[in-house]
């Protein structure tokens, strides 16, 4: 018979240990999958372009949040407790106090404000660079008794709301985040387990706690809050980490705890959430987190017509170590795993994206736990960059043999484990060839093609195929089960299909 795979597998994982998968059965590493017309393609991911390396300016390198501010056109960094401005060359205050934990802008009434929550701190920021923080004495940190900040904030009808980690939404005067008035609260009740995370949806503020999420609308009272709380729609799922959710739009995507208490990955749309995790990654979750006391940063960017998550399982906070990071494609609804190739970077760190708006369209930028700020390349080409220019491993090339840069980079190495096939039969199975079905390169590139039988450890050395000619592998042994390994990391663009090849069946 004449079996094809498709190269277009889910994320599986058998073990793990800690943050670290230590045996993936399926998946793809740092490709995505795309659709042209009714074939379905795997190829290599966006390029990342490192268009600031924080280290060349700063010694702190905790990348924090940033946000680009079209009132002054300018992107605002945060990296430690040192507030940036357009680079981390341009320190704009040191005021802030130093942490790991992301950082929130709002813009209201002509003011930039920062919210701080893992030290609870507010600041506002003018364009003509005067960084002052908020110290109203009804703004929640500085009430007596204080209210800690829970992550994130909202910007709806005019007015700055930020909720407490007591689970009590206060609402900043009308037009302007730093002046508060000390009725102007609701309290978010339906559980009392305090507050995690307040995001916008739909013209409504919804509220995640540890165990719940609540959702309130402006009804315009004359007394007190503005707002009033939803009765028609909740849910007993709570968010784990006010940093795992990005929140595009008017979704939300978030690392979320369910009744039994168990992890999982949630999407918020249209006032449902809905679980976007497999088991598998629920079960590496859960462990990690609330055995190995891991932390989860989330994030997220749109590439290439695509949509992606970011979930970057790290360790402790004062010294972020990126051990995994899981994307979720929400274009098709697969989970793959990243890393980069360039300036050190261990997997996919990414803690923040601003989008950049003004007069004319430009590209979205993000920043790495590490400080670093990245740009996703939209051109189509397979390369990581560092500042836009060819990146080059030191003593890898001599000295005098780049003459100047040019289109190119690190070459982005694919991988696609297919997982265990079986033909439905435990009989032997005997491969007469095998070869990839897919665009065949313009230059000569090498694709590596291997397996392993009855398990998903033992992977031989493999063969390689040029991947610009129509060429077969033969003696190929025989099995009951196989895994089957493909990598590349030509400097064309790649787009493949499936593995193909004749099988004919044996005694058991």
């Amino acid at each position: 018979m004449d079996v094809r795979l498709p190269l277009i597998p889910n994320v599986h994982i058998n073990a793990f240990v800690g943050g670290a998968i230590t045996e993936l059965e399926s998946g793809i590493t740092n490709g995505v999958v795309h659709k042209k017309g009714e074939v379905v393609y795997v190829t290599q991911r966006p390029g990342v372009d490192i268009v600031e390396d924080a280290s060349t300016h700063i010694a702190d390198t905790k990348g924090r949040g940033l946000y680009y501010w079209p009132e002054n056109s300018t992107l605002y960094i945060i990296n430690g407790g040192t507030l940036y401005k357009a680079s981390q060359a341009i320190s704009l205050s040191t005021s802030p106090t130093a942490g790991t934990e992301r950082c929130y802008f709002f813009a209201l009434g002509g003011v930039l404000l920062m919210l701080d929550p893992q030290n609870d701190e507010a600041w506002s920021i003018t364009t003509g660079d005067t960084v002052a923080q908020i110290t109203d004495t009804d703004f929640p940190t500085e009430q007596t008794p204080a209210v800690g900040l829970a992550h994130g904030g909202a910007v709806l009808n005019n007015a700055l709301y930020v909720l407490g980690e007591n689970g009590t939404v206060y609402g900043s005067d009308d037009g302007t985040g730093t002046a508060w008035s000390a009725l102007n609260f609701i309290d978010a009740s339906r559980s009392a387990d305090g507050g995690v995370f307040l995001g916008s949806h739909h013209d409504n503020l919804v509220v995640m706690g540890p165990a719940s999420m609540e959702f309130f609308y402006d009804a315009g009272n004359s007394t007190g809050s503005p707002l009033s709380r939803r009765q028609d729609v909740s849910y007993s799922i709570g968010c784990a980490f006010g940093q795992s959710v990005w929140h595009p739009g008017d979704r939300l995507f978030f690392v979320g705890v369910d009744e039994s208490g168990a992890l999982g990955v949630f999407l918020l749309e249209q006032f449902a959430p809905r679980k976007i995790s497999t088991d598998n990654i629920e079960a590496m979750l859960t462990q990690a987190v609330v055995k190995d006391s891991y932390g989860v940063i989330g994030s997220g960017f749109s590439a290439a017509g695509h949509d992606y998550y970011t979930m970057t399982l790290h360790t402790t906070p004062d010294s972020i170590w990126a051990e995994t990071t899981l994307i979720y494609d929400d274009t098709v609804g697969l989970w793959y795993i990243w890393d980069l190739a360039i300036n050190s970077i261990s997997n996919f760190p990414l803690v923040d994206w601003t989008k950049r708006e003004g007069l004319s369209t430009q590209y979205g930028q993000g920043i790495l736990s590490n400080g670093d700020i990245i740009s996703a390349n939209d051109d189509l080409l397979v390369y990581d960059t560092l500042l836009g220019a060819t990146y080059v491993d030191t003593d890898y090339v001599a000295t005098g043999y780049v003459a100047s840069s040019a289109d190119s980079g690190t070459a982005i190495a694919m991988t696609v484990r297919t997982g265990m096939f079986d033909g439905q039969t435990n009989r032997y199975k005997y491969p007469e060839s095998i070869r990839f079905v897919g665009n065949r390169t313009p230059n000569s590139q090498t694709l590596t093609i291997k397996w392993a039988n009855e398990n998903n450890v033992t992977f031989n050395a493999g063969r390689s195929q040029d991947t610009s000619l129509n060429s077969k592998e033969h003696r190929l042994g025989r099995f009951q089960r196989r895994n089957h390994e493909i990598s590349y990391s030509g400097t064309d663009k790649i787009w493949l299909e499936a593995l193909e090849m004749p099988v004919e069946g044996g005694n058991n």
